[in-house]
């Protein structure tokens, strides 16, 4: 695996092993990429598990102290170098698009 670490001098580097590393950095870009669809794919599965629950105990989809709680847990974990406002900007990208993967979703399943 790629170690960012040992590029921290990247002057030092020759122009051929510059583009290497850029093609490396890219393909490794890539994985993750493929690695973040995957995951939100999973969570936003979940959360329309949670959308049918919650619609059939008569409760809102959207939950502001669950949000705030999402939000707390996910910066105590967060090590950097993303920002504590990125990570939250982020997240609520992520819970939008939840909420509203879950209200579509949970309608389709109610019409059955």
């Amino acid at each position: 695996m790629l170690s960012i670490n040992k590029y921290h001098d990247i002057e030092r580097l020759s122009d051929e092993e510059k583009l290497s590393l850029l093609k490396k950095c890219r393909k490794r870009i890539d994985f993750f990429d493929r690695i973040l669809v995957y995951i939100l794919n999973k969570r936003t599965e979940t959360a329309v598990l949670i959308g049918r629950v919650k619609i059939s105990l008569g409760q809102p989809i959207y939950s502001p102290e669950r949000e705030r709680d999402v939000s707390e847990k996910i910066n105590k974990s967060n090590k950097g170098p993303l920002s504590r406002e990125s990570i939250d900007r982020i997240y609520e990208r992520i819970l939008d698009e939840s909420r509203s993967t879950q209200k579509a979703e949970s309608s389709r399943f109610n019409a059955k």
